[in-house]
């Protein structure tokens, strides 16, 4: 980069030495944008932009509870967002299918938007057995795509005639498991791997315990622990002629299981996401097999949000098996990105999900002002130029509300996650002092973002459905 007092010394040459100089870096201006881009990483950017052109929809909806006795109202109130620009979706027709436990369609509405917020609701009658049902909310237009951006709402009705208890809190002990997730979805010999670890029930409540990793011996090699969302990591510096066990022993639990089987090359991915200056540090490591087989081959880093990318290419020097690469985070969209390492022939090597947040978003505080009898008074601040607000107003200690969406997590979170995420408040809530490190350990714990490569490059969208407005007699 030139800088501005250079350009005017300019005046101070010699017309000769001017020219010289201007053709000088004429000539360089003109060499570093012939090789600012390479032909794959023009192929992989026309890919991606290909892939992300048409704009695509979001859905959140806020329901004032989540249980009900079947005499009550339910009502709700929704957002469309376009996740392309983040702007409030241009249309006008949403659709509600509603289903029991069986899958069985209950009932269908079409519920009018404008300015990408619609509401609507129902009174239950004795037609709404004792259950679970599914409110399924989406448009027209998101049947052009592969990917799954509706949103669907579980909630449990109650017969109000009928004897009801309320599911415990505990996990499921006995249909306990547990899933495991290398970063960038192998664990490789000989280099240190940082490994997800994720238990679960039959519910897919997490489980928060203690466990520890042995070899074929019987020593202990790590420990690990989980939150209270069922994650955790280790690291483990593994032999390819080794196996591997993590055992868990509680009061409640004793489980035993043997690691995924160790590969003898391979690429993984490493980030430090906590810098300052929203400075984000990638690591592509690999071990000595991986270094012969990727030596003087050239690689290009991706990362990507949707149609938002920065590309960078790169090849493992000699007898260096680790490449280190930085980036500044404010070109980066806020939210879910995925890191994706591309070879020559456009093949996906390596992926990892990361989380970008620069700061930029609203600023919202919501307090009471003053409570006299059933009345509460509230106070909200916020240097957002435009908001629009929907709140339900429950008991602290309600037992209606079983499970704590936002719209953050809906639109940050579930819209890139291939497994989406029940329960998003808790890392989007600021009194979670450990909010940061939870959405780490959740990106580590989801190997793949909803948009697959094969996806991007082979299949593109065909827009067959048209963006409805308004409604045909």
């Amino acid at each position: 980069m030139i800088r501005t007092n250079s350009l005017l010394t300019l005046t101070n040459l010699t017309p000769a030495l001017q020219m010289k100089f201007n053709f000088t870096l004429f000539s360089l201006l003109i060499f570093m944008q012939s090789f600012s881009q390479t032909p794959n990483q023009e192929k992989i950017k026309n890919l991606i932009e290909t892939y992300f052109h048409h704009d695509r929809e979001n859905i959140h909806v806020q329901f004032n509870k989540t249980v009900y006795v079947n005499n009550e109202d339910l009502v709700f109130k929704g957002y469309v967002i376009n996740k392309n620009k983040f702007l409030p979706a241009n249309t006008t027709n949403v659709q509600l299918a509603i289903y029991d436990e069986n899958k069985k369609l209950v009932q269908k509405q079409l519920l009018y938007t404008a300015l990408g917020t619609f509401e609507g609701g129902i009174h239950l009658n004795e037609k709404f057995t004792s259950g679970k049902y599914y409110f399924h909310f989406y448009t027209n237009w998101m049947n052009n795509f592969i990917e799954d951006d509706s949103f669907t709402q579980t909630v449990e009705i109650i017969n109000r005639n009928e004897p009801y208890q309320f599911p415990s809190k505990e996990p499921n002990w006995k249909s306990a498991k547990i899933d495991f997730f290398p970063e960038s979805g192998k664990i490789i010999s000989d280099i240190i791997n940082k490994i997800g670890i994720r238990i679960t029930d039959c519910n897919q409540k997490g489980i928060q315990v203690e466990g520890k990793v042995f070899d074929s011996k019987f020593n202990e090699i790590a420990q690990f622990k989980t939150n209270e969302m069922g994650n955790g990591a280790f690291y483990l510096n593994p032999d390819a002629n080794e196996k591997y066990t993590v055992q868990i022993k509680t009061e409640k639990l004793n489980l035993t299981q043997p690691l995924p089987e160790i590969q003898n090359t391979g690429l993984a991915i490493s980030y430090n996401n906590n810098l300052s200056n929203n400075i984000l540090a990638v690591v592509v490591k690999t071990n000595d097999a991986g270094l012969t087989q990727y030596q003087n081959k050239k690689l290009t880093l991706l990362i990507h949000q949707n149609g938002n990318l920065i590309l960078k290419e790169f090849a493992f020097d000699t007898n260096e098996p680790e490449k280190k690469l930085r980036f500044d985070k404010t070109n980066l969209a806020d939210g879910i990105n995925t890191i994706r390492i591309i070879d020559e022939d456009l093949n996906e090597v390596a992926e990892r999900l990361v989380y970008v947040e620069t700061n930029t978003k609203p600023e919202i505080a919501i307090e009471a002002k003053s409570i006299v009898n059933d009345s509460l008074m509230l106070s909200l601040k916020t240097n957002a130029k435009k908001s629009d607000l929907s709140i339900s107003i429950l008991p602290e200690n309600t037992i209606c509300t079983i499970k704590k969406s936002s719209i953050l997590g809906t639109m940050y979170l579930n819209g890139y996650l291939s497994q989406p995420e029940e329960d998003t408040f808790t890392y989007f809530d600021n009194d979670n002092k450990t909010r940061k490190a939870d959405l780490e350990l959740l990106l580590l714990n989801q190997n793949k973002n909803k948009y697959l490569w094969s996806n991007i490059k082979l299949n593109p969208p065909k827009i067959t459905h048209p963006l409805t407005q308004g409604i045909t007699i």
